[in-house]
């Protein structure tokens, strides 16, 4: 075995046979630094491996690698001149979205030609009668056409792993199921004159309006939940595979419908995510046809768990997904919090010794006079972020000699400064020896007490982020870190550790969630991993901005949106409106965001400003810098 190369052939329980191809190949080190950008999630499968192996399910001498696509597997879809073409950079530019050098492109090229060999390697393995099911830890490249790529797919791994098969004499029909959030355009298109190949896609953004001779593509509303994805995926799957005769199906598993995801706006949990892979697998039983699997899309923490549930689900012919999954980050946080409580209460220069309404103060105050949070003391607080990871994130961007200070006076405006001093480089001489203190971070909290949904209930209580300054004043924007709406500098990558360190003192306090006011759409689009708007309404505005403005990433998206790109048919702007945001974190707040009212009544607002027709002005559009990634 070398490196992370893997092959893996299970044999237990029989029912479950299973292959599986991967290669560390799959995840091109040039996107590294831009995955943050255009919205991937990085290193999941190696989670994924990593969850498993130490789980026992599987093991490393089980696998191995996948093979590398040849050039002339590559031409049995797409054309010479495309080929020619994406051996310019200028062409994998488009497809991703972010400017790439030479290097980095053949780097992008190489993952996914691996990639393509992986769904090669399961599909011939199924049809040779090896496994029953096989599974891809890649691949699912369902936007590139024979002629052109887009939407991070350059070359089209399922339909050349398609035709190598036709190539080979199997001749039977074949279904691709494809539950990526998005549209197969590319698939539709290649197959669209050939009755052969069933198309089945359940979608959330329609990239093309070309028919097929054998194509069943449904369109579910922004906000489409677990029950709603789920009823639709049983009424017309296993109907659509048996009229079509289907003896082998290509499924594309992507997680790209998860709630919160970046590219995606469907609200599916991780238990909805494994009972649609649960009943495809049912489905190709019943219709005793061999499963090849390709992972497709997935741009939420979440996305990894669900592959992994998926692989469990085949291993074992078993798996169940955890109903309140929380980050990892939150899980890190909540056991650095815990040390933290473990060694300031057995210290006895410093014994911290609270009583509940030393934690929860009256309705006016945030904690005790003078005090942040329940800190006791300035060092306290800067012994607390060096534990929880946030000062050595800042001296990573090259900042030194840090310097935290807190001002607790007014209990209605508590704040915290970072300073800190770039260290030069030895060429820089533009920056003196000695430079100035910079403001690094300024954060201003009070406490919130805000109407409960439920009228009979007590009011929420909420910690409530009035500002919120991250910012590196020394270093420019770059393409990799651009300049996004309401920004004078480029962050310092830590919003989301400031989060939850503001989180572990919701817990301790006994507070419902933590509350703030985006004022622009790129700080509410990501929050909304985990957050929600207090108004559904709200929530609804959001979800259909997310549609409106799908095909872009979300620094362009900000960017349209700030600039009163979107409006309505009629021609009415639809601009931006800063309103109450929460992450929940009491059970309440979880069970008020989960119920069916909150999600109905934003899933009505959305389809309103939908059905008036919510689009960005072409115009704008082409008079800014703003690129779509996909079409």
């Amino acid at each position: 075995m070398r490196g992370w190369s893997y092959y893996l052939r299970i044999i237990h329980p029989p029912k479950h046979r299973v292959g599986i191809w991967y290669h560390r190949e799959y995840q091109p080190k040039s996107l590294a630094g831009v995955t943050h950008l255009i919205g991937l999630v990085p290193n999941q499968i190696e989670q994924v491996i990593q969850y498993l192996t130490t789980r026992r399910i599987l093991k490393k001498n089980e696998v191995q690698s996948s093979p590398i696509a040849s050039y002339e597997e590559l031409r049995l879809v797409h054309t010479e001149e495309y080929l020619q073409a994406t051996m310019r950079p200028e062409t994998i530019t488009r497809i991703f979205g972010y400017e790439v050098n030479q290097a980095e492109a053949d780097d992008l090229i190489l993952a996914q030609r691996r990639s393509i060999g992986g769904t090669i390697a399961a599909a011939k393995a199924v049809v040779s009668g090896k496994y029953e099911t096989a599974l891809n830890l890649g691949g699912g490249f369902h936007h590139a056409k024979a002629e052109k790529g887009s939407g991070f797919c350059i070359f089209n791994d399922v339909a050349i792993a398609i035709r190598e098969l036709r190539n080979s004499g199997f001749s039977d029909p074949i279904a691709i199921v494809d539950l990526d959030f998005h549209q197969g355009n590319g698939n539709l298109k290649i197959f669209a004159d050939d009755p052969t190949v069933l198309t089945f896609s359940i979608q959330g953004a329609t990239w093309s309006k070309r028919t097929a001779v054998s194509n069943e593509g449904i369109l579910l509303p922004p906000g489409t939940d677990d029950e709603t994805y789920l009823a639709k995926l049983r009424e017309t799957l296993l109907p659509a595979l048996k009229g079509h005769g289907t003896r082998l199906i290509f499924f594309i598993a992507g997680n790209d419908v998860l709630a919160g995801d970046r590219l995606g706006n469907f609200a599916l949990t991780a238990k909805g995510v494994l009972e649609r892979d649960r009943h495809v697998i049912d489905c190709a039983k019943e219709i005793r046809a061999p499963l090849v699997i390709t992972l497709g899309g997935g741009y939420s923490p979440l996305s990894w768990q669900c592959t992994a549930n998926l692989l469990m689900l085949l291993i074992l012919g078993r798996a169940s997904a955890p109903i309140d999954w929380e980050p990892e980050l939150r899980r890190k946080f909540s056991s650095i919090s815990r040390s933290i409580e473990a060694e300031e209460s057995s210290s006895p220069e410093n014994p911290l010794q609270f009583t509940e309404s030393d934690i929860l103060g009256d309705l006016s105050r945030l904690a005790r006079p003078s005090q942040f949070l329940d800190y006791e003391s300035n060092h306290a607080v800067e012994f607390a972020l060096e534990k929880y990871g946030i000062l050595p994130r800042i001296r990573s961007h090259g900042f030194r000699e840090l310097e935290t200070e807190t001002d607790a006076s007014d209990p209605d405006r508590q704040v915290l400064r970072i300073y800190g001093k770039k260290k030069p480089a030895v060429s820089d001489s533009s920056i003196g020896s000695e430079q100035e203190q910079r403001l690094l971070l300024e954060l201003v909290l009070h406490r919130a007490f805000i109407a409960a949904p439920n009228s009979e209930n007590s009011p929420l209580q909420l910690l409530g982020v009035k500002w919120l300054l991250l910012q590196d004043p020394d270093t420019p924007f770059t393409q990799e870190r651009p300049r996004l709406p309401g920004q004078d500098h480029p962050g310092l990558g830590i919003a989301e550790h400031v989060q939850e360190f503001l989180v572990q003192y919701c817990q301790r306090a006994r507070l419902d969630g933590l509350l703030s006011t985006p004022s622009h759409y790129h700080n509410a689009t990501v929050a909304s991993r985990w957050a929600h708007f207090l108004q559904p309404e709200m929530e609804g505005r959001l979800l259909a901005f997310r549609q409106a403005v799908i095909s872009f990433h979300v620094p362009e998206a900000a960017s349209l949106i700030a600039q009163g790109a979107l409006q309505l048919e009629n021609g009415t702007p639809v601009n931006w409106i800063p309103s109450e945001q929460v992450l929940p974190v009491s059970p309440r707040l979880k069970a008020y965001f989960d119920s069916a009212n909150y999600r109905n009544t934003a899933r009505e607002e959305c389809q309103k400003l939908l059905t008036l027709g919510l689009h960005v002005n072409k115009e704008k559009a082409l008079g800014s810098t703003a690129e779509p990634w996909a079409e």
